[in-house]
C-alpha cells in the first residue's frame, strides 16, 4: 500500500533541476577558482561581487548530492525488498555500471590531459605546482598505474590519493562505498533475519566504516538524511506534503541555512549536518510538485543528463584549456568575463560530447558485457578448446579411477 502510494503522482524534475544546478555549482566554483584569483568583495565590481558569490556554493553542492543520492538509493533498496524482488547482483552489477561507464572514460581523458599538459605546457602556473590553492600536490607523481586503479576501484583518499588532477574524485568513493555499506545495516535489521546473519551483517558494516576512515564514515550520516526524505514520503500523509504553505516555508529555511553557510556565518548551527537535514525535508515536498514550464523542463533534463559526467570530467580539461590558453590566477576583470563565460559553455559542450559516448550508453553498455558478452565468449574457439580440455582430462581421471 506504502509503495504504490509514493509511485504515485510522484514527479522527480525538481530533483533533476537541482542536481543539475548543483552539477554547475561544482564546475563553476573550480572554474572560478582557477581563472581569478581571491578578492576581498570589496574590490570587486557588481558583476565581480555576483560571479564570485554564485560561484562559491561547490561544497554545498557536494551535501546535495549526498543527500539525493542517499533518497534515490534507499528508496531503491526498501522498494526492491518490499516487492520482494532484492537481488544483490542485480543490485550491484547497476552500481558498478552506473559508475564505471562514466568513471573509466574521464580516468583514461583525465590522465591523458594531464600527460598532454604536464609535456606542452609544463611551464604554466598550475602544471609546475607553483600555484597557492595546490602546493601539496605533485601532478606528475598521481599519474601512476597503481593510482590509476585504485580510483577505478573507488578507493581514492583511502589507500592512495585522486587521479592527477581530477580532486573532485574524492567524493565518488564516498558514494561507492555508501551504496556498499548501507544494505548491510538495512538487511541486518530485517525482519525473520537470522541472528548469526544480523551480527556477520552488521561487523562487515562497521569493518567497512573503519575502513574508509572517520572523514568518509562521518559523511555517511548526511548520505542517510536521504533516507529520511523517503521516510517522510511514505509516512506523512500526503495532503500535508502538497500543502504550498508548508513547502514554501520549508524552503525558505533552507535557502537561508545555504546562504549562510555559504557566507560562513554562525557556522556552529548552519553546518554540512543541519543544510542536510533541511535539504532532506524538502525533498518530500518537491516530487510531489509538478514542473509546469516546458522550458524549464528541457533545460533540467540537459543539465540533469549530463550532471555526473560533468562533475567527473571537467577538472582536467580545464586545467589544460586554462593553461594553453594562459588563463590561470588572474586579478579579477569585467572585460575577461567573457572568456569565463566562453570556458564555461565550451566545458558543457565537452561534457555533453563524453554523456553521449558514453553515459548515455550505459544500459547498453551492462547488457553487452552481463549477456551478449559472455555468450560470446562462451561461443568463441578458445572457450571451446579449453572446454574439451577440461571434458578430456576429466574422462582421463574418471577411466583412471575406475581402473
Amino acid at each position: 500500500m506504502e509503495l504504490k502510494e509514493i509511485k504515485k503522482n510522484v514527479q522527480y524534475d525538481w530533483l533533476d533541476l537541482i542536481r543539475g544546478l548543483a552539477a554547475l555549482a561544482v564546475f563553476t566554483g573550480h572554474l572560478r577558482i582557477i581563472c581569478y584569483r581571491d578578492a576581498a568583495p570589496s574590490s570587486l565590481d557588481l558583476l565581480g561581487k555576483l560571479t564570485f558569490f554564485l560561484t562559491g556554493f561547490g561544497h554545498i553542492s557536494v551535501i546535495i548530492f549526498f543527500v539525493l543520492s542517499g533518497f534515490l538509493i534507499i528508496k531503491s533498496i526498501h522498494q526492491s525488498n518490499m516487492l520482494k524482488k532484492w537481488n544483490t547482483l542485480n543490485y550491484a552489477q547497476s552500481r558498478f555500471f552506473r559508475l564505471w561507464v562514466v568513471l573509466i572514460p574521464a580516468l583514461v581523458f583525465g590522465l591523458a590531459f594531464d600527460k598532454i599538459g604536464l609535456h606542452y605546457w609544463g611551464d604554466s602556473l598550475f602544471y609546475s605546482n607553483k600555484w597557492k590553492y595546490f602546493f601539496d600536490q605533485d601532478l606528475a607523481h598521481k599519474l601512476s598505474f597503481e593510482i590509476f586503479i585504485g580510483n577505478a576501484f573507488f578507493v581514492q583518499k583511502i589507500l592512495v590519493p585522486t587521479l592527477g588532477s581530477n580532486g573532485a574524485l574524492w567524493s565518488l568513493a564516498n558514494e561507492f562505498w555508501y551504496y556498499v555499506i548501507f544494505p548491510l545495516f538495512y538487511f541486518a535489521f530485517k525482519k525473520n533475519m537470522l541472528l548469526k546473519h544480523r551480527i556477520i551483517l552488521t561487523v562487515c558494516g562497521l569493518g567497512l566504516l573503519y575502513f574508509v576512515g572517520y572523514q568518509i564514515a562521518f559523511n555517511f550520516a548526511i548520505w542517510l538524511m536521504g533516507g529520511l526524505s523517503y521516510l517522510i514520503s511514505l509516512k506523512v500523509n500526503k495532503k500535508y506534503l502538497n500543502n504550498n504553505i508548508a513547502m514554501i516555508a520549508t524552503l525558505i529555511v533552507f535557502i537561508v541555512a545555504t546562504c549562510m553557510l555559504r557566507l560562513k556565518l554562525y557556522e556552529n548551527i548552519f553546518n554540512n549536518y543541519t543544510l542536510s537535514i533541511l535539504f532532506a525535508l524538502c525533498i518530500p515536498f518537491l516530487i510531489q510538485t509538478e514542473m509546469r514550464s516546458n522550458l524549464l523542463r528541457k533545460a533540467t533534463s540537459y543539465f540533469s543528463d549530463i550532471s555526473y559526467t560533468l562533475y567527473l570530467a571537467h577538472l582536467p580539461f580545464i586545467y589544460l584549456i586554462t593553461s594553453i590558453i594562459d588563463f590561470q590566477d588572474e586579478i579579477w576583470s569585467a572585460k575577461s568575463f567573457w572568456l569565463f563565460a566562453a570556458l564555461t559553455i565550451l566545458t558543457i559542450l565537452y561534457a555533453k560530447l563524453m554523456y553521449l559516448l558514453f553515459e548515455r550508453n550505459t544500459k547498453q553498455i551492462r547488457e553487452f558485457f552481463t549477456s551478449k558478452f559472455p555468450a560470446r565468449l562462451l561461443n568463441s574457439p578458445l572457450f571451446n578448446l579449453t572446454s574439451r580440455g577440461i571434458n578430456f582430462y576429466k574422462r582421463l581421471w574418471h577411466n583412471r579411477t575406475n581402473v
